[in-house]
């Protein structure tokens, strides 16, 4: 009797709770409705605090979730306008600062409290302070005051770096860690698919900015998502890997060729880019986890010899046409000649601690050097240059520290653990193919501007790394309450 009555009071919690939610999604869409129509502007406010609230609110069903979610969301973030838009001078409260700042700081407080535990640090953790200090440093003096250059390196570093901390407490098993390369090959599927129908057709919904769309002729400068074709290619050529190492992972061979199939779609869309810089890391990519993995080495390499000698073949026809055209131009390496050694020059009036960040542009242009008009500021086009010039040796030798201890890491955890799969663990493959698909683009752009590529890049990195090592990071007081709980 009594068992009855509790599930009769259990049954009408249920019903009040769904109606109370039912009611409040009620109201909000009247109210929505409302301000989309007599106040645009309240309405922008309302989707973005409502994207960000929810977002949030999976943190305490599942944590994973929603990090997987709030990574495929960003991008398409400022076309659904999911960014909180503040008043003048006071920095906007986009969905990825927000979201990403909260993740970081909800699974700290977990430190803190006792419910989890700093997983143990690598080399890479150890050398993080050496980069985070000079880059900090070149930020306070940035050409547009402190408080800019903090936001621009937050941005574009500094939340990668805390994306690469979320990876590490929540990717903690290889059935997370396939989550995570799911959750992003579905997005750069959606990126790649923009940047082939961009440059088929010209449609490109998911586009901002007012630069060039047109490199020349018919061969059209992609920028869905992120405004330029270097980024869009980055973050394409970063993401690949993945589809190989889920290709290899699956025992069905339907999905073997669906993974295939997906690897095809976003080496396409880094084609349609026509950039130089992501063609090769989209080539880098699948050719460092050919060499790391034999058996897959046997099938590459009559693949790639096939492909070169067909474009060798071809080449001459090629070349006579708009797409032979634009990849030998050389336009695009005599202006980076130039920012290297203007930068150098640059680099010599502080080459310790830098000029600060921002500054290359300024000083350049007053050397006469301009970037395509007289009224757009020269950049690097250098992620390397760029960090010598803003910080000196400190920030670029920091940065070089950096990576030199994530590829050290990836090789110390996967080495021992070899035997595995004939080489590397397929989680290590992945990784180091990522790692070199990114590292060597960037020397021709600069990527405190391929603000997702950052992201994604770092995520990667934790996620393969924590899902090799195993282990957990609740401590052994949470995992009591959870046994004694069930």
């Amino acid at each position: 009797m009594i068992a009855t009555m509790d599930a009769v009071f259990s049954s009408r919690k249920v019903f009040i709770a769904n109606t109370l939610v039912f009611l409040i999604g009620v109201v909000a869409a009247i109210v929505l409705g409302w301000a989309i129509f007599y106040q645009p502007d309240l309405a922008d406010q309302i989707i973005a605090l409502s994207a960000i609230l929810l977002t949030l609110s999976l943190l305490f069903f599942d944590p994973l979730l929603a990090f997987l979610v709030w990574l495929f969301f960003i991008p398409f973030a400022p076309f659904l306008r999911f960014d909180l838009h503040m008043p003048a001078g006071i920095p906007d409260l986009s969905y990825a600062r927000v979201v990403g700042s909260i993740f970081a700081v909800y699974l700290l407080a977990q430190v803190a409290l006792g419910r989890r535990k700093l997983l143990v640090p690598t080399f890479f953790e150890l050398a993080l302070p050496f980069f985070i200090i000079p880059l900090l440093w070149a930020a306070v003096r940035g050409y547009f005051g402190w408080l800019w250059g903090v936001q621009a390196v937050f941005d574009a570093f500094l939340m990668p770096m805390l994306v690469y901390f979320i990876a590490r407490q929540l990717i903690l098993r290889p059935e997370d860690f396939q989550r995570l390369a799911k959750t992003l090959l579905g997005i750069g599927i959606v990126i790649a698919v923009a940047a082939i129908v961009e440059q088929a057709t010209g449609f490109a919904p998911f586009r901002f900015g007012t630069g060039a769309k047109i490199y020349s002729g018919d061969i059209r400068k992609v920028g869905s998502f992120f405004g330029n074709p270097a980024y869009v290619g980055l973050a394409l050529a970063v993401i690949a890997p993945l589809a190989i190492m889920l290709s290899i992972e699956m025992k069905n061979i339907r999905d073997r060729i669906g993974y295939l199939a997906a690897l095809i779609l976003l080496e396409a869309g880094i084609i349609a880019t026509f950039n130089r810089s992501a063609m090769v890391g989209g080539l880098i990519g699948p050719m460092v986890f050919s060499l790391l993995n034999r058996r897959l080495l046997r099938y590459v390499l009559p693949i790639l010899l096939i492909l070169g000698l067909v474009l060798g073949l071809s080449w001459g026809a090629l070349s006579q046409t708009e797409v032979g055209a634009r990849l030998t131009s050389e336009s695009p390496i005599d202006y980076r000649l130039t920012a290297l050694r203007i930068g150098l020059d640059i680099h010599k009036s502080a080459p310790y601690l830098g000029v600060g960040w921002g500054w290359f542009g300024r000083l350049a242009a007053d050397q006469g050097f301009r970037d395509n008009g007289i009224h757009v500021l020269p950049s690097t086009h250098n992620s390397y240059l760029n960090f010598l010039v803003s910080g000196g040796y400190a920030l670029l030798g920091g940065y070089v520290l950096m990576l030199l201890g994530l590829a050290i890491t990836l090789i110390v955890i996967g080495w021992p653990r070899r035997r595995q799969r004939r080489f590397f663990p397929l989680f290590i493959l992945a990784a180091l193919a990522s790692f070199f698909a990114y590292v060597i683009p960037i020397a021709f752009f600069d990527n405190a501007f391929s603000l997702y590529a950052n992201l994604i890049f770092f995520a990667i990195m934790g996620g393969a790394i924590s899902a090799t090592l195993g282990g957990g990071s609740f401590t052994d007081r949470v995992i009591d309450e959870q046994i004694q709980a069930t």
